[in-house]
């Protein structure tokens, strides 16, 4: 999951998108939703492969920590209210469009790394994309403090994974590496902000925009156009 895979020259291979995401970007979140919702409306599903990788925004912030979202924001981003109310607000509007009930002011911000251990972690299960899902769901809509032990566990255990050995990792270096290498590699790939969608080594999309622009890039991508 670290690195960008290389792809086999066969007629049925599934056409690969990297994707680099933060569990605390919302628009990481609403952009997840989005592609989702194009792919089954394209009904390519079964032509795109989706590769998820680590990105940490904040990656001072310390760790067993949490800081209100809306606090963080106005005391180290530097936001003003009325700014973050213009953010915030049709961030809700859209979210609601595809599920996400954003409450922006029981989410907390705090240091990924751990969550995104977990994630590579559950790759070893094929349940990364649904613990990545999991632990946004539980922190931007249900305001649970995923930065402690406890909270992340019950976050693991919703969604069928082995809470001991969720324990283990936690408890280790274990998939330190992974995060640093996705990490590493957005650099390489001029990555600065999240999500940014990636083809064949090439920065294609950023952001969460309308659902049209993921439908042209699937399009263009992929050739599927005329298929």
């Amino acid at each position: 999951m670290s690195n960008i895979k290389n792809k086999k020259s066969t007629i049925n291979r599934k056409e690969q998108i990297d994707i680099w995401i933060d569990v605390v970007c919302p628009f990481c979140f609403l952009a997840k939703k989005k592609l989702e919702a194009v792919i089954t409306k394209m009904k390519v599903a079964d032509k795109v492969e989706i590769i998820w990788h680590s990105f940490q925004l904040d990656p001072q912030f310390p760790q067993d920590t949490s800081v209100p979202s809306l606090q963080y924001l106005r005391d180290k981003k530097g936001f003003s209210d009325e700014a973050l109310t213009e953010m915030c607000a049709p961030l809700i509007i859209e979210g609601k469009k595809y599920g996400i009930d954003f409450n922006f002011n029981t989410s907390f911000n705090y240091n990924t790394l751990n969550a995104h251990r977990l994630i590579h972690w559950a790759t070893l299960f094929d349940k990364n994309e649904l613990l990545t899902e999991a632990i946004m769901q539980a922190s931007f809509c249900e305001g649970i403090d995923v930065s402690k032990e406890e909270n992340i566990l019950l976050v693991i255990k919703k969604t069928g994974l082995d809470v001991s050995l969720a324990k283990t990792v936690l408890k280790s270096d274990d998939f330190i590496q992974n995060v640093s290498d996705d990490i590493d590699l957005s650099y390489k790939l001029g990555i600065y902000g999240v999500p940014s969608f990636v083809s064949e080594g090439n920065l294609i999309l950023y952001g969460a925009p309308d659902e049209s622009l993921f439908e042209e890039m699937i399009a263009s991508v992929y050739k599927l156009v005329n298929n």
